[in-house]
């Protein structure tokens, strides 16, 4: 029998509610899209009061169809206003991660309630076919909850994946779960689905990679099936049928009562993709859905791989550090900034020549925005990275993909990392992984050379290689800046040197990583 969370009947809302079926379609037509936070807040009140009004299945049903594709739309804008949130959220970003949350939440309540109609009734038999297709709505819309923790970098509701497991042991029980009705996955796919978004690491994703491995799910997340026992030679992983706890790549197999999520089709599609993606092929030729741009749908074919290619190992032995501490600053214009205060470069940049002085030297200097380090506890340190947690009391709009200047307290320089997950425990608890790329950096200037010598200065950082690992020295460079083959001029005090930008090696929305090869050293 179905235990889902469901609210208590309200007597007091009942003249809040609209139930007409064409005055819902009419009001539904009429809201104000044009404002995403003021739709969302106007759909979020009527679900709510809907949900805690005594109302017909067939009826709730009906209702719910309409408000579906609304409901879609809304969120979709909200999702696109959240691109740039990063973490801890700004006071809006915040209102609107929550705005997100709570209409998913309030939507699944909405086929919670419809589910259990049908399933507790008194007389009669239900439709089968109706069923399946409640069953799939409501998974797809605790998927949708999932997604919208995932987005806004928050903790899944307590219950989430109990329901869904329970919701999925119900489907099969009952012979429904690869039934798919009206439009709706099947409600096997749909829960499968969601598994498949759990072991892809989230956390480890930016905003556009997040929505991307969306759109590929639905479209071949039923390439993932379920075994109550691996085959031979198949990848796959070993997935809880019970519990509240995400599905983890790192769970050891077999699990007692566990099922088997085979994913060796899907791994086999992914390889397929990536492969003609590199050779140039349209995303859309391959079959891709609308939305899949070519660039990251390619890394991301190859991440996925990764992921749900199964036995995945830590690569190196994580040690808990009690009680240390370290300072931080995130960006790398923060970090051109903290390492080089006085902010010189030796070349006039036009798009500056009215706010800037000129120093003795005749160098010009902008006016130097101050930078403030974060303090935040170490959680456990490891040869390539580690794990740290705070209360921020500054705005830092972190993101996946930021460069991270770190400094222990007994430290008189900084090294340099990467922000590689995040993840918010609370309102103010934040966790960041971070991947280290050199103990040392130094903040560089560096002039694009695009066929004349007066372009704008950029404000980079030098990285120096390690010998120990036969690893040359690097530039790390903002967005959009790099072309493999491009001259450029480099201040790096005391020299001022010409190079070639070399291979790409690290690309994240925050900055590419680059080798390079010096054709002209004048010490300045």
């Amino acid at each position: 029998m179905l235990t889902l969370n469901i609210p208590d009947k309200d007597a007091a809302l009942k003249h809040a509610v609209e139930t007409r079926p064409k005055a819902v379609a009419d009001w539904l037509g009429r809201l104000p899209f044009a404002s995403p936070a003021d739709t969302a807040q106007q759909l979020l009140v009527a679900l709510y009061a809907l949900n805690r009004h005594p109302l017909g299945e067939d009826d709730r049903h009906a209702l719910l169809a309409l408000y579906r594709p609304v409901i879609a739309r809304a969120a979709a804008s909200l999702e696109a206003q959240l691109a740039e949130a990063g973490v801890p959220p700004h006071a809006s970003q915040r209102q609107l991660g929550t705005l997100l949350r709570e209409l998913h939440v309030e939507h699944s309540i909405g086929y919670k309630q419809t589910l259990l109609a049908q399933t507790n009734r008194r007389f009669g038999r239900a439709n089968p076919k109706r069923t399946a297709e409640v069953t799939a709505r409501l998974l797809a819309a605790l998927g949708d909850v999932q997604t919208a923790c995932y987005l806004t970098h928050t903790p899944p509701p307590a219950g989430l994946w109990q329901e869904m497991r329970q919701i999925h042991e119900f489907a099969e029980t009952s012979n429904l779960a690869a039934l798919a009705v009206d439009g709706a996955p099947a409600p096997g796919t749909a829960y499968v689905q969601a598994v498949l978004f759990a072991l892809a690491d989230p956390p480890h994703m930016t905003h556009g990679e997040l929505l991307h491995t969306r759109l590929y799910l639905g479209k071949f997340g039923a390439l993932g099936t379920l075994a109550a026992a691996p085959m031979e030679g198949h990848r796959g992983f070993a997935i809880p049928t019970t519990g509240d706890a995400a599905p983890c790549p790192y769970v050891p197999s077999p699990i007692p009562e566990g099922r088997w999520l085979d994913t060796d089709a899907l791994c086999r599609h992914l390889h397929d993709t990536a492969l003609r993606l590199r050779t140039g092929e349209a995303p859309r030729r391959i079959g891709l859905p609308e939305g899949m741009e070519s660039e990251l749908s390619q890394s991301l074919c190859k991440r996925l791989l990764k992921q749900w290619s199964g036995g995945m190992q830590r690569a190196f032995r994580r040690h808990a550090t009690p009680g240390s501490t370290m300072h931080a600053v995130a960006g790398l214009s923060a970090i051109h900034r903290l390492l080089d205060p006085q902010q010189e470069t030796p070349w006039p940049d036009p798009a500056d020549a009215g706010s800037v002085a000129i120093t003795d030297a005749g160098r010009i200097q902008a006016a130097p925005a101050p930078v403030i380090a974060s303090r935040w506890t170490v959680d456990n340190d490891s040869a390539a990275g580690l794990a740290l947690s705070g209360k921020p009391e500054i705005p830092l709009n972190l993101k996946v993909g930021d460069p991270l200047a770190l400094r222990a307290d007994d430290a008189t320089t900084w090294s340099l990392g990467v922000i590689r997950w995040i993840r918010m425990r609370d309102a103010q608890q934040v966790e960041l992984g971070v991947e280290r790329l050199s103990p040392q950096v130094r903040p560089v200037w560096v002039r694009p050379l695009r066929g004349h010598r007066m372009a704008s200065p950029e404000a980079a950082l030098f990285v120096p290689g390690l010998a120990a690992l036969q690893q040359k020295d690097r530039l790390l460079l903002p967005r959009y800046l790099y072309q493999i083959g491009m001259d450029a001029d480099v201040w790096h005090p005391p020299h001022q040197y010409t190079l070639t930008f070399g291979r790409c090696l690290a690309h994240t929305p925050g900055f590419d990583l680059i080798d390079f090869t010096i054709f002209a050293d004048e010490p300045s």
